[in-house]
């Protein structure tokens, strides 16, 4: 039996420790599984499962074949030779075991015929030819030595003085490993004493030519060594994914971004321009890897395999290429935020709105990057998608937060207005997302009823300096401002009375300090709940797009191919409609009071209208119908939403009650 882990390089270390411990210990074990019996193991998808049996199946025969090749040279090996037979020699292409045999032996698989070979020994026809070649080749180097020497009385060859260029001769120990030679006819070995001038001088050119270099200039092979001599003209034998000077660009990139954490992280300075580094470094490893060994292809780049998580605080190793582009994308996005801060400080706000968008842009694409990860199983919490994402959204409040500041300050109240009740919905969107981490879901809480507030407040002073003065339509537009600096007040004060750290409460005092000017700045009554919703907000603005991802990653495309049979639609409409009767829907329940309050000031002009004879008591009534049954009907849907186990009575509505106002 051989042990699973001697494939774990082509099936991966994780893979292979979750094979060990669902039972499956072997390669032979491995390669009896079926696909439907291995995707049970969690981790493992099916394209994943045929790969790792195909890749047993594959070692398993090659194991086999070398175990053959091994069992027909002991068979043809004597047990003993001594010194004054003939030497042994290594065959190096009978795979990758090279067992040293002798030379009689050598002589037997030269003899033998291709179809005895291949039909009692179980070796295929061409690598069998390919064997016996081998070992004619071997024989034929050996002769080429004996056809020199002549056949002399005994004492004739004790006076023999063998030369000295001869003795330091270099002798064949290795044979030629190409497969593609064609077989060649060689001469017999002499019975006798042969002086032909002709192949005395074909001779003296090879001794000459060998004495010159231990190189074959017709096969290329190092006479010493038995290795193949490397060409300028023939390729690297070494086959990388990206060509060298593709992996020379991508290492100086990465160094390059190296420079460019460390640089930020100990507050030196740095050039803008080095920002194009990383767009340049993830065009290039932007790519579809399918299903290609990534960790090989890092172990090619000989780039950094690991990163340094600083909300988990520990090292995360790298195994997807596409997990690096998310770390570097993750990199600009701090540099960005670092930008914009600097900038702002500096007084140039509208550069660090800039820097700000491109920092929630960098966010939002690290996020895509990360979701697309094939192999990254442990992502950590700083790259996770979820984080990004919450970065990238905060990114969109900063940005928006400082284009409102810049309004303000140039007196565009009403630009400023808009601006920073756009600011209000994109905190709202956070309040329902937050919903783990009690004291930043309070936070935005409180940070969206502010931003409506001053978005009111900033209406009412563009009316102040317009020239269509309107002192009623000032008047609500800063009682409604007051109503929701209140909101915001109560939810700061509830924050202090609870546990928080010392520079969380630093914040909410300030908070609360700023609030408290803006409530003395508009001295007028506090309304209720009712009286603010008959009062119209100012509409919103949002200057930065949600998606402003530059490019996403090329294995989406890889990953959404899949079958309709593996969606299960019914079990998804199931949970659907088993969640409609739990969860309440607030965003409905939003709208609906908002399209209360929308037709209550309707009914409200309706009316002003009637008592000043402005419309005839016929329209009059006609419309103050139509708008009251739609309020009864909004009212019935609040209710239902509000209480789930009402919903089966949800196309019942009651008949509308119309108290007549007709004098």
């Amino acid at each position: 039996m051989h042990s699973i882990m001697q494939i774990a390089n082509g099936i991966g270390i994780l893979n292979a420790e979750r094979m060990k411990q669902n039972g499956i210990a072997s390669i032979e074990k491995l390669a009896s599984f079926t696909v439907e019996e291995l995707i049970k193991i969690d981790g493992i998808g099916v394209n994943n499962a045929k790969m790792f049996i195909e890749i047993a199946k594959r070692h398993l025969k090659s194991i086999r074949t070398r175990e053959r090749i091994q069992n027909i040279i002991k068979k043809n090996k004597f047990p003993t030779v001594s010194n004054k037979e003939k030497e042994a020699c290594d065959l190096m292409l009978f795979g990758s075991n090279r067992h040293k045999v002798s030379l009689d032996s050598i002589k037997k698989l030269a003899s033998s015929n291709v179809e005895d070979i291949s039909r009692q020994k179980g070796i295929e026809t061409s690598n069998a030819k390919r064997y016996i070649d081998i070992a004619n080749k071997y024989l034929e180097s050996m002769r080429m030595n004996e056809d020199k020497i002549e056949i002399l009385p005994l004492e004739q060859k004790q006076k023999i003085k063998v030369p000295i260029e001869l003795a330091k001769a270099p002798k064949l120990n290795k044979v030629s490993i190409s497969t593609k030679l064609n077989s060649m006819e060689y001469p017999q070995k002499p019975a006798a004493i042969i002086k032909s001038p002709e192949r005395e001088r074909t001779y003296q050119k090879m001794q000459d030519s060998d004495s010159k270099s231990p190189k074959r200039a017709s096969y290329g092979i190092d006479i010493k060594t038995g290795k193949k001599e490397r060409t300028a003209s023939s390729s690297s034998i070494l086959k990388t994914f990206f060509p060298l000077e593709t992996m020379q660009k991508i290492r100086f990139l990465h160094y390059k971004i190296k420079n460019l954490e460390e640089a930020l992280w100990k507050n030196r300075e740095f050039s803008f321009s080095e920002l194009n580094y990383v767009l340049d470094y993830i065009k290039i490893l932007n790519i579809n890897y399918k299903t290609q060994s990534q960790i090989k292809i890092l172990k090619e780049l000989d780039i950094s395999k690991t990163f340094y998580d600083p909300l988990d605080k520990r090292e995360i190793s790298i195994w997807d290429l596409i997990f690096e582009c998310s770390r570097v994308l993750w990199i600009s996005a701090q540099v960005y935020s670092f930008l914009s801060r600097k900038y702002e400080e500096e007084g140039l706000l509208e550069n660090s709105i800039v820097a700000m968008v491109e920092c929630s842009k960098m966010y939002k694409t690290a996020a895509y990057f990360s979701a697309a990860c094939t192999r990254q199983e442990d992502r950590g919490f700083t790259l996770s998608v979820e984080n990004l994402e919450l970065n990238s959204e905060e990114s969109r409040i900063l940005a928006q937060s400082l284009a409102t500041t810049s309004e303000e300050n140039k007196r565009n109240y009403s630009i400023a207005a808009t601006l920073s009740a756009g600011l209000s919905a994109l905190t709202k969107r956070l309040v329902y997302v937050q919903r783990n981490d009690k004291i930043k879901e309070n936070q935005f809480k409180a940070q969206y009823q502010y931003d409506i507030g001053r978005a009111c407040h900033l209406k009412a002073k563009s009316l102040l300096s317009s020239e269509e003065y309107n002192e009623e339509k000032i008047e609500q537009l800063q009682k409604k401002a007051i109503y929701y600096y209140h909101k915001a007040e109560n939810i700061w004060e509830q924050m202090l009375a609870g546990e928080l750290s010392p520079v969380e409460k630093d914040c909410v005092k300030n908070n609360l300090s700023v609030v408290n000017e803006y409530i003395i700045e508009n001295d007028v009554e506090l309304i209720d709940d009712i009286e603010a919703l008959e009062i119209q907000d100012p509409e919103p603005l949002i200057i930065v797009p949600e998606n402003l991802a530059p490019f996403i990653p090329r294995t989406t495309n890889f990953l959404t191919k899949y079958k309709q049979t593996d969606l299960n639609f019914d079990a998804y409409l199931r949970y659907k409609n088993l969640m409609s009767d739990v969860l309440v829907n607030f965003d409905k329940v939003e709208e609906l009071k908002n399209s209360k309050a929308g037709i209550g000031r309707t009914i409200k002009q309706l009316k002003i209208l009637y008592e000043n004879n402005d419309i005839d008591i016929n329209s009059f009534s006609e419309l103050f119908e139509k708008y009251s049954i739609k309020l009864e009907t909004i009212e019935s849907a609040l209710q239902n939403l509000k209480v789930p186990e009402n919903k089966k009575g949800h196309g019942k509505l009651k008949p509308p009650l119309i108290e007549s106002t007709v004098r």
